[in-house]
């Protein structure tokens, strides 16, 4: 009884805490909770609740009228051609949307989405809501630890990294990646003097510690080389 008594009680507070669009009065609010406040609604102005619309409960909806994201309008958007691409992108006949913002310049007729935060169209790729001028988007892929690369130049986050050669770039860590000339570090900035020949990280728990035939390194700052642990 008491194990009943405990689940029922479980399963009010997943009730109580949950979020996104929920029906409320004859319309709809959008719900949202936080440790300080608790839950909050948030109601929807003006919205046309005949026609209203839920397309992702915790994220798109629209009506005859307009279109929203977690309850907020999105202005400008036209609400007969709104559809809703991911969790966070949209488009309507003349705009790609990442949550409520506009892509700026993406092409909503062949804009895709290929990552949770990362789109695509034919002229450009998109982190979010930033175009990234990618040199060659049609080869454009993501690599690991938030470095990616196209046949003509590498990136870390959509920045690119300067000059590297994209045949050859390779990822080590988070923090280093390299190619047949250079070493870079996360900003991404080339580490001056670094041999992209012998260099690699260093053993034990350092993330940030790696060497060459010359130097060892901490982040991109040469420092004294100490024995491994």
């Amino acid at each position: 009884m008491r194990k009943t008594i405990l689940f029922i009680l479980f399963l009010a507070l997943l009730t109580g805490c949950a979020t996104g669009y929920q029906e409320s009065g004859g319309g709809y609010t959008y719900v949202t909770w936080n440790e300080m406040e608790g839950k909050e609604e948030h109601p929807l102005v003006g919205a046309d609740w005949a026609t209203f619309e839920v397309l992702d409960k915790n994220g798109y909806a629209k009506d005859a009228r307009q279109t929203y994201f977690q309850g907020r309008t999105i202005e400008g958007a036209d609400a007969a051609t709104f559809e809703r691409l991911s969790e966070l992108y949209a488009r309507d006949t003349s705009r790609v949307y990442y949550q409520e913002r506009v892509v700026p310049g993406a092409d909503p007729n062949s804009f895709e989405v290929f990552n949770l935060q990362w789109g695509r169209d034919g002229n450009d790729v998109y982190i979010q809501d930033r175009p990234i001028e990618a040199c060659d988007p049609t080869t454009f892929k993501l690599l690991k630890d938030s470095w990616q690369k196209d046949s003509r130049c590498a990136y870390r986050e959509g920045r690119k990294v300067p000059n590297a050669d994209a045949a050859t770039f390779e990822v080590l860590n988070f923090w280093f990646a390299k190619d047949r000339y250079q070493v870079y570090d996360d900003i991404p900035r080339v580490i001056e003097g670094a041999d992209a020949a012998t260099f690699k990280l260093r053993g034990g728990i350092c993330q940030v510690c790696a060497q060459d035939k010359n130097n060892c390194y901490s982040y991109e700052k040469v420092v004294p080389c100490e024995e491994e642990k």
